[in-house]
């Protein structure tokens, strides 16, 4: 056990390993914009097809991302089972949503609210990770 600063314990290994909180990093930063850039692809006085474009392409570099992050998982944190199952969790949920959203139609239906609910675990994913 090694003491911190404020005199609370932080138990040896406790930290992810950083490559994972990188990528984890980088995913949430993916979703966040996925958000921003549909809002501005959805502005009435916009030209949608970049936003468009970019929104598309934003969704298949956040899902490498989050390939990555669930090997770096896999791999390095084989020992936290739910920093293990979040991530891999992230990674599928992020390809329905993509599949969803190409879809078009009645998928938006769900695609948006899905969209909530990624925000919240890319979220949750490096609170866990501090929590130990």
């Amino acid at each position: 056990m090694a003491s911190t600063e404020d005199g609370t314990t932080l138990r040896r290994g406790a930290r992810p390993h950083p490559a994972w909180s990188a990528l984890v990093g980088l995913t949430s930063l993916g979703v966040l914009l996925q958000g921003l850039w549909a809002g501005l692809f959805l502005r009435r006085d916009a030209d949608g097809s970049t936003w468009y474009a970019l929104h598309q392409h934003g969704a298949e570099a956040t899902i490498v991302l989050a390939l990555l992050a669930t090997v770096a998982a896999a791999v390095w944190l084989r020992h936290r089972r739910d920093l293990l199952v979040g991530t891999a969790l992230l990674l599928v949920l992020l390809v329905v949503e993509y599949f969803l959203g190409r879809a078009g139609g009645t998928g938006v239906a769900v695609h948006v609210p899905l969209a909530m609910l990624l925000m919240g675990l890319a979220v949750w994913l490096p609170m866990a990770a501090r929590r130990g």
